[in-house]
């Protein structure tokens, strides 16, 4: 074979495929675009809140111990002050996942939610509970606006007369209910809820003679940062998200890809066949030429793709000062895999493209390899958890699934031995040579072959005739 005429037969696939508007726009604006707009829908998901709730809330206390505690916790400014520490607190975490402008946009955001405002009104301890449900049931089939929305109803409290101090040893505490208006939002309820909780938690220590500040103390521990001890030293501990996000992104980028390569590659080639351009192009090269050099040029637009997006991962694990989570060897081995798996499905690929005459046709040969590209989704959970079972070991040595199942094996938290990454390899390079082998045979008597698309068995025959 003519090298130089394989590369530029490269040359040509790759400029034909990278150098249009359409690919450069999705490989490398939309990256840059989503990267733009997380921190954007950040902000915009802090801020996008419902209009605050304004009302009134009765309580009826039958212990007569609860209300003060109650009406102290859900005042204006008790309130205001939970939702500006909630919003500190969102924003240190924030910092440290994208630095101190993230953190600062999100507290700017947060500090323009509204917080809910609750005017807090006691019933005498043995007033009717139904007739102050009644007054929720009457402005709503009223329908009036009121002048003050303060004066809306939005709860009322039932607190057991029990419920901060027993009415006997022999028996446990006594509880509370709590009666909603209809369409409150999940922030109100929450805060009548987790403030009626404090308040008689608050009446009960104080009755058992305990000290709230002492227990909160006592329950309080600090933790340090944890670590993971491995073979180069220390690092931080990784999560259980994390322990899955980068296998498994790993896996949906090498797919991407692989398929990218090999779709655009599947496409030239029928495209060509049927608009008749490759009978010119076997007139300047030879078949194996021509296969050669599309497979390598389609292998650059892969590679383009792959270093893109790999570069924007890199990027946001530096942005989280996360990059202890992937390694320089894992990054190599990345791309291997990737060339292997590549070089299998390009051959798949290519070999389906000559043998037809337009896409139609394409579709009936492309459904074994798409159920096999699937494989390795279904397997992903399993090999995840355990990347050194017995089922990932075993499918990690069959092609061509073998890429796929390998790199979320190498980029989990417990990779193979060196050993048995190397015989991966091995094996996958000869299936790589088998693989060629018979697109190569395909490719050269299907090229120039028209008329009805072959079966099984005519593709075994093209292969002898080869």
């Amino acid at each position: 074979m003519n090298f130089t005429k394989i590369i530029r037969v490269a040359g040509r696939e790759f400029a034909s495929t990278a150098m249009t508007k359409g690919f450069i726009i999705g490989a490398l604006v939309v990256p840059a675009v989503m990267a733009a707009l997380i921190p954007l829908i950040v902000i915009l998901s802090a801020s996008a809140q419902p209009s605050a709730d304004k009302g009134t809330i009765y309580v009826l206390d039958r212990s007569s111990e609860v209300f003060e505690d109650l009406s102290h916790r859900l005042s204006p400014e008790t309130v205001r002050e939970r939702w500006e520490d909630r919003a500190k607190r969102a924003s240190e975490f924030a910092k440290g996942m994208m630095g101190n402008s993230g953190g600062e946009q999100i507290e700017n955001a947060m500090s323009f939610i509204k917080t809910p405002e609750f005017r807090i009104i006691p019933t005498a301890p043995d007033a009717d509970i139904e007739e102050i449900k009644a007054e929720i049931r009457d402005q709503m089939v009223s329908g009036v606006e009121l002048d003050d929305p303060m004066y809306k109803v939005l709860a009322v409290v039932e607190v057991d007369i029990d419920a901060a101090k027993k009415a006997n040893e022999s028996e446990g505490y006594g509880s509370y209910q709590t009666f909603f208006r209809p369409k409150l939002n999940e922030e109100t309820v929450g805060e009548i809820e987790s403030g009626i909780r404090w308040s008689i938690r608050e009446r009960r220590y104080e009755n058992a003679g305990l000290d709230r500040t002492q227990i909160a103390e006592l329950a309080s521990i600090d933790e340090r940062e944890s670590k993971e001890i491995t073979e180069e030293g220390e690092r931080k501990e990784s999560s259980e998200i994390a322990t899955f996000l980068i296998p498994v992104a790993s896996l949906v980028l090498l797919i991407i890809a692989t398929m990218t390569g090999g779709q655009y590659l599947l496409t030239t080639t029928i495209e060509e066949k049927s608009n008749r351009v490759v009978e010119v192009l076997l007139s300047a090269c030879s078949p194996m030429e021509l296969m050669t050099g599309k497979i390598v040029g389609q292998m650059g637009v892969g590679l383009s793709l792959l270093v893109v997006y790999n570069s924007v991962g890199i990027a946001a694990l530096i942005a989280f000062n996360r990059l202890d989570m992937i390694s320089g060897q894992t990054i190599i081995l990345f791309f291997i895999f990737f060339l292997l798996a590549y070089f299998m499905l390009a051959s798949m690929m290519a070999a389906i493209g000559s043998a037809v005459n337009d896409m139609r046709e394409a579709q009936s040969l492309m459904t074994p390899v798409m159920l096999v590209m699937m494989i390795p989704y279904f397997f992903f959970m399993p090999v995840v958890r355990a990347p050194n079972s017995m089922l990932s070991t075993v499918t990690s040595f069959i092609p061509p699934i073998s890429p796929f199942i390998m790199i979320m094996r190498v980029s989990s938290t417990d990779p193979p031995p060196p050993l048995q990454i190397a015989a991966v390899i091995l094996v996958n390079m000869v299936a790589v040579v088998a693989f060629l082998w018979f697109a190569a045979k395909v490719f050269r008597v299907g090229l120039l072959m028209y008329g009805k698309p072959p079966n099984l068995r005519t593709l075994i025959k093209w292969i002898r005739m080869a």
